[in-house]
């Protein structure tokens, strides 16, 4: 809910980029800074405690308590981080940094989902912060929580503890909007005419009467009353016929789970469908038709990186929010803040394998063998990080040549006595064979972990005892036998002639997911987002979908091999 970037913004970078007199204090709380923007908790957490405990008090004593909190709240450690914020607030309501400390607390109680204690925190910014920045941030979060988590009946109970007229004033042009989103056009046109006549030199004074004007022409009512989700794919203009394929089959899920969700109802949700034709040109021509058309609410597409890429970068200038099924590129999410990744990235796969190693494994000690090629190499770096980050040792690091390794992998085996698994990421699945093979030589028999391309690769049964070792993460796994996934089968093959395959299946889960987030709220681009942003959880056949705070989903099917056949051992949830 909250924007991540807006602590990061008002307080990190000034402290990044200053240059102070070299004290021992500033040092190392430059360090615990550094420490921090680079995600190392547990030292930014030492350091921060040092300049805090081990100092007089000095200029850095706030800053280091209020960052100390924000590293509980990046660790997941609530209860302190809250208890921090409180104090804080209590002993320094005066410091200039009581409005961040306020924003933390307020995105420690939307983590605990206690929205009016949090919308309580942004009232208390905007009654006091003399920052202009701060206060629009303030208004707009405030806002997106009314919208999603609040009632009428909340803005009610809430405006009877405030006297100050600028909140007074808000509460009544927020209740509006939540009236407006709600259909309740008459009501909303009672709380506007009182903000006006109550407090007429209030500066949301001219936003009301807009307000006013729109719902006496009833354009708000004309707007929300039609919701379309454009579906934005590459249906002709690939030179690959396995790609066109995969884009059709997924359009096929995604008309399936709009099928399914307006049998009956009423409210309706309607299906643009526009083919990108894998051209620039094409992209700029939906945009156009798209962007300033109220009733289109969200594109799902395209689907593949590159063409995802493509698309950001042209409704970049829109409010239009962009979910992609299946790409996988890095970085994307950077390009255009309203998109979101139903596919996890590298980054996230990574994380996933580190993780389930670390924490349901509780393995400390780990080896990597990596390709020196695609994107094994970034696999290989990414895992480490998050190992050694949450307290484990990568105590050997390997690397080979695809095109080499029938000349032998050069791995010492003695290092590897002491591990307790090697993570192979691998970037081509012809090389899975090979390598066992070459482990098998080096009497090498450790537990094995990988990524997804392992689930492609054949060759397992050569070395049966190696292979059944093989732990690996992929962002599918279906479970064929189950008596939900066989009826929604035979359903999907009557009606559309095809097998809810893999490319069916992420297109039907990504169209349920947003379908999930379109239910109980006003369905404008804002809200949507917002709603998408608070991280809800969807089942789906094919993986479940819950997107972070960098707007990708973290979770990953975890498979072993196992006699010949792949098995699911769980649905694994990265943490941040």
């Amino acid at each position: 809910m909250l924007n991540p970037k807006l602590f990061f913004s008002f307080l990190t970078l000034s402290f990044l980029f200053t240059s102070f007199p070299q004290s021992d204090y500033l040092n190392d709380f430059q360090k615990a800074v550094k420490f921090y923007s680079d995600k190392k908790y547990y030292q930014a957490l030492s350091l921060f405690d040092k300049v805090i405990s081990d100092y007089p008090e000095n200029s850095k004593t706030t800053a280091s308590i209020l960052f100390k909190g924000k590293t509980l709240l990046s660790m997941n450690n609530l209860a302190e981080a809250k208890s921090i914020s409180i104090d804080f607030l209590n002993k320094y309501s005066s410091s200039k940094h009581a409005d961040e400390a306020r924003f933390l607390l307020t995105e420690i109680y939307i983590t605990e989902k206690d929205y009016v204690k949090a919308f309580g925190q942004l009232l208390n910014v905007i009654q006091s912060s003399s920052l202009e920045q701060y206060l629009k941030d303030a208004e707009k979060e405030g806002e997106n929580l009314v919208l999603n988590f609040l009632t009428v009946t909340d803005i009610k109970n809430i405006s009877n503890f405030y006297k100050d007229e600028k909140v007074k004033s808000y509460l009544l042009l927020v209740k509006a909007k939540l009236q407006i989103d709600q259909n309740s056009f008459g009501e909303a046109s009672e709380s506007l005419n009182e903000l006006i006549k109550l407090y007429p030199k209030s500066h949301y004074k001219n936003e009301a009467e807009i307000l006013l004007s729109k719902i006496s022409g009833k354009e708000l009512a004309e707007t929300n009353n039609k919701t379309i989700i454009c579906a934005m794919l590459p249906l002709s203009g690939l030179s690959s016929n396995e790609e066109l394929t995969a884009s059709k089959e997924i359009l096929e899920g995604i008309k399936f789970a709009l099928d399914e969700f307006n049998n009956g109802r009423d409210d309706k949700i309607g299906l643009l469908i526009r083919d990108t034709e894998n051209e620039r040109n094409r992209i700029m021509n939906i945009k156009s038709e798209l962007a300033n058309n109220p009733s289109i609410k969200l594109i799902i597409g395209p689907v593949f990186s590159n063409e995802v890429r493509m698309a950001l970068e042209e409704f970049n200038s829109t409010d239009l929010p962009i979910i992609s099924p299946t790409a996988t590129d890095n970085e994307l999410t950077q390009i255009n803040e309203n998109f979101f990744q139903a596919n996890p990235n590298f980054v996230i796969r990574a994380k996933a394998m580190a993780q389930y190693i670390f924490y349901v494994e509780n393995k400390r000690r780990m080896a990597v063998l990596n390709s020196i090629g695609g994107y094994s190499p970034l696999l290989a770096a990414e895992f480490s990080a998050e190992f050694e980050k949450l307290g484990g040792e990568i105590i050997a690091k390997y690397t080979y040549k695809s095109d080499n390794l029938s000349s032998g992998i050069k791995i010492d085996s003695t290092k590897l006595v002491s591990a307790e698994g090697l993570y192979i990421p691998i970037s081509d699945k012809m090389d899975a064979p090979l390598i066992l093979s070459q482990l098998v030589q080096n009497n090498i028999n450790i537990q094995l972990y990988g990524n997804q391309d392992w689930f492609l690769a054949k060759g397992f049964e050569t070395s049966p005892e190696l292979s059944n070792k093989m732990i690996f993460e992929s962002d599918y796994f279906i479970e064929y036998n189950s008596n939900s996934y066989q009826d929604f089968n035979e359903i999907f093959l009557t009606r559309t002639k095809y097998d809810a395959n893999r490319n069916v299946l992420y297109g039907y889960d990504a169209a349920k997911y947003i379908l999930t987030v379109l239910r109980n709220i006003s369905r404008d681009r804002k809200n949507i987002k917002t709603k998408i942003e608070s991280g809800i959880t969807v089942n789906g056949f094919h993986n479940n979908i819950s997107i972070n705070k960098n707007h990708v989903n973290v979770y990953l099917n975890i498979i072993r091999y196992r006699d010949g056949f792949f098995e699911l051992v769980d649905k694994f949830k990265v943490s941040n």
